[in-house]
């Protein structure tokens, strides 16, 4: 975080509007034959970081609010991976209400922030400086949850799929019912 704008309370959490500084690395890169599209190996890269300047809207679950309430609800075994499948229906949702494309936003979450020191989810514009994505979510975080819990709630999968929170990763099956915690925090709200 560069520079805060300003602070407000929306939707259960407490909104940090300003300017950040997004590093993406590239680690890895796949070679894939003309015409067919076939995999033929992958390997390691080493490229230099890039660092953009943007606009951020930052979804804080700030001590005392109802996001944090909801949140500590949540196992915590499952609390990482909750605020990740938040993160993905945010990106998927948003752009409606936004009137962009959901490549027109990124997605950040982390499960202790060194600026906030407690749980946040950042959406920032994928532009340098920004296009006033940021400030969009603002004016339509009370639409986009409702929204987010219609589309989870609506879907007909058991335990997430691709069109709701994202598939069951088998690396990490578990007994618990990650869409049924995803719907319980946004039900909360």
């Amino acid at each position: 975080v560069l520079h805060v704008d300003h602070e407000t309370d929306a939707a259960g959490f407490q909104v940090i509007i300003g300017d950040v500084l997004v590093r993406k690395e590239v680690a890895k890169f796949k070679k894939i034959r003309y015409q067919s599209h076939e995999n033929v190996g992958y390997g390691d890269i080493s490229l230099p970081e890039e660092e953009m300047h943007t606009r951020s809207a930052i979804l804080v679950f700030s001590d005392g609010s109802l996001a944090s309430g909801a949140f500590q609800k949540v196992k915590a075994e499952l609390r990482e991976e909750v605020l990740g499948r938040l993160g993905t229906l945010v990106k998927n949702v948003a752009p409606i209400f936004l009137l962009c494309e959901s490549s027109d936003i990124g997605i950040a979450e982390r499960l202790r922030d060194t600026h906030t020191q407690v749980p946040s989810i950042y959406v920032y514009d994928m532009y340098p400086g920004g296009t006033g994505l940021s400030e969009g979510l603002i004016e339509n975080i009370d639409k986009i949850f409702p929204a987010c819990y219609d589309l989870v709630a609506g879907c007909s999968c058991e335990a997430g799929c691709p069109s709701c929170i994202g598939p069951d990763l088998e690396e990490r099956k578990s007994e618990e019912n990650r869409k049924k915690a995803v719907l319980d925090f946004l039900l909360a709200l």
